[in-house]
């Protein structure tokens, strides 16, 4: 017997026993004979029977409470496609150009990577956005106080520090003029210092300065616009996202699943000073109003990296066919029928019908966003994905395919199968790769010129899945009670905001947590801002967002990384012809310690 239905049989036994005691003394004489009492039954005939129904009823109700949670879990895979499925493992790996290179590679998004082998078996990855690997390294990095030694400028008023980055070309005899390099990406990477660091580029540079020495006397300025945030455009996400799914969950499960990979950071505007540089040496100056003399002292350059990007365990599959015999009401989808143990399907991208006369039918998603009332003549029907519970030797789930045929032929041969493409994941295989001293090796799968190495600079990150089947009810609600009514009422704001927050923790780490609980209270009021490239200076009405934390949850680190992902998930939420401009004051502190620009969606309001 199973564990799961054990509870459901005692349950089940002890109430027909009640019963049963309490007919037979209302009707002894019809009853008296079953010498029955809530305790005990004498007759072992009537308890063998007994246990008989109460194990038909423990699977009837057993069944009962299993329909619920896929009623629950359907609703949530219409609404919220992306939440039910597992979230692969994630890494960042950093790419070297060969040293004789005189030009820039481009690495596009998805390129594929194999893991070297684990328990007999390779992990496949692909980069997420696209990267441009220039042959330059990073010399030295240091953060400097008052007083410091940079090329004079106005940018350098009010300015209490200043952080240089000294590039060289790989190739000595490699020009910067010959690169043409425009933009420089940065990933930061050394724990709470790296987090504070991002703040310091991101939130307080006044400016930059290119030059060839700090004595340079005609360096290139450009505004602090010129660093720039990566990983929150839609073009830079981890994983497929859904069309029909909201893009601001997009940026609350990756940054609890994997916040390493907003810790980019792209200078531009190098073009300015890299066409005109003939010398293979090249120093960034950043301007900031603020500094931290821990981070005087940490700063050099093994807190960067250059020539890095995510990826993720994620790699099309196209799947065991399936034959269609009509003897089951769904089908089971196997990636690979000699790899099912570390292979998992992520979601169904095609599921086509192949005759044996070789014609075919492409099935449609049964809960598409279009739907045609005269379909296709190819057009099989739709197919409905349903992902359950794998055996708990292997972990993961298990995907099964069933089919609605509109157009379905009771005399159809059964000598069909079904093609399936898929999105597939390596189970939690990753999590078994070593780390350290160069390892995992990788391997490219696809032919490419110019890379010399490739090495994870982040460890894979285990395999994250929610919750499944006990609490789908109270996520589908949190889900749908999320709106503007949730960001405006001060403690209450803040529980309903909290709660959305907890349903993407997939980590669940006392980290985590103790960051979600920080956020203490959410107020919101209208606000003005301008509209820009507008004539006559026109603005536009929206709604100001005050986030109050209590900063002892951060220890000095990590809650400008969290506000600014909170301020583009509230700005997503902007209504047309509005925008939502977002600050963040600490706990006892009259004035914000931090303050956004007014965004409508994606775009900001400057």
């Amino acid at each position: 017997m199973a564990d799961s239905l054990l509870p459901y049989f005692n349950q089940e036994l002890n109430a027909i026993r009640h019963l049963a005691a309490e007919f037979a003394q209302a009707h002894p004489k019809v009853a008296g004979r079953l010498r029955l009492s809530p305790d005990a039954v004498d007759d072992p005939h009537v308890a063998r029977l007994l246990d008989g129904v109460a194990f038909l009823s423990a699977r009837a109700q057993a069944r009962l409470d299993d329909e619920f949670p896929e009623l629950t879990d359907t609703l949530l895979d219409i609404l919220y496609p992306h939440y039910l499925a597992p979230f692969p493992s994630c890494a960042i790996t950093q790419f070297t150009a060969k040293p004789d290179l005189a030009a820039q590679v481009d690495i596009p998004p998805g390129f594929e990577l194999e893991t070297e082998a684990v328990r007999g078996q390779s992990c496949r990855y692909r980069t997420t956005s696209h990267l441009t690997l220039w042959p330059v390294k990073l010399e030295s990095a240091r953060l400097t106080g008052l007083p410091f030694t940079a090329p004079v400028n106005n940018l350098a008023n009010g300015a209490v520090a200043v952080l240089r980055l000294v590039l060289t070309t790989l190739n000595p005899e490699v020009k910067f003029s010959q690169l043409g390099m425009d933009r420089l990406r940065l990933f930061l990477r050394g724990g709470p210092a790296a987090l504070r660091l991002y703040e310091l580029m991101a939130a307080h540079t006044l400016g930059v300065a290119l030059a060839s020495t700090p004595n340079d006397i005609a360096p290139v300025l450009l505004p602090a616009t010129a660093i720039e945030e990566v990983g929150f455009a839609p073009e830079e996400a981890l994983l497929p996202w859904p069309a029909r799914s909201f893009e601001g969950f997009r940026l609350l499960s990756e940054y609890f699943a994997f916040p390493q990979k907003f810790m980019f950071l792209d200078v531009a505007g190098l073009a300015a000073k890299t066409l005109v540089q003939e010398s293979n040496r090249l120093e960034i100056f950043l301007y900031l109003n603020h500094s931290s003399a821990e981070l005087e002292r940490t700063v050099d350059a093994e807190m960067f990296a250059l020539g890095c990007t995510p990826m993720v365990n994620l790699f099309p599959q196209r799947c065991e066919p399936v034959a269609l015999d009509h003897t089951a009401n769904e089908y089971r989808v196997l990636p690979d029928a000699r790899r099912s143990s570390v292979m998992e399907v992520w979601s169904v991208s095609s599921a086509t019908e192949v005759r044996q006369d070789s014609t075919t039918r492409a099935f449609q998603p049964f809960y598409r966003l279009s739907r045609s009332n005269a379909p296709a003549a190819n057009e099989g029907g739709s197919y409905l994905v349903t992902r359950r519970d794998g055996p708990a030797s292997l972990g993961g789930t298990d995907c099964f395919v069933a089919l609605f045929d509109t157009g379905f032929d009771p005399e159809a041969k059964l000598d069909s199968v079904l093609s399936v493409e898929a999105l597939c994941l390596n189970r939690d295989l990753p999590s078994d790769l070593p780390f350290g001293g160069g390892r995992p090796g990788l391997k490219a799968l696809q032919p490419h010129t110019g890379i010399a190495s490739m090495v994870c600079v982040i460890p894979p990150t285990p395999t994250l899945r929610p919750e499944r089947r006990a609490r789908g009810a109270w996520r589908l609600i949190s889900h749908l009670s999320l709106g503007h009514l949730s960001v405006t009422g001060g403690a209450e704001g803040a529980a309903a905001l909290k709660e959305i927050l907890r349903l993407y923790d997939l980590r669940d780490t006392a980290e985590t947590r103790a960051a979600v609980e920080a956020l203490l209270s959410v107020a919101a009021k209208p606000g003005t801002a301008r509209v820009p490239g507008a004539r006559l200076g026109a603005f536009c009405r929206g709604l100001d967002v005050e986030l109050e934390f209590d900063q002892r949850a951060f220890q000095g680190s990590g809650l400008y990384l969290l506000a600014t992902v909170l301020a583009r998930f509230l700005a997503l939420h902007a209504s047309i012809n509005s925008f939502v401009r977002t600050s963040v004051r600490l706990r006892g502190k009259p004035e914000p310690e931090l303050r956004f620009p007014p965004r409508a969606g994606a775009r900001v309001l400057l």
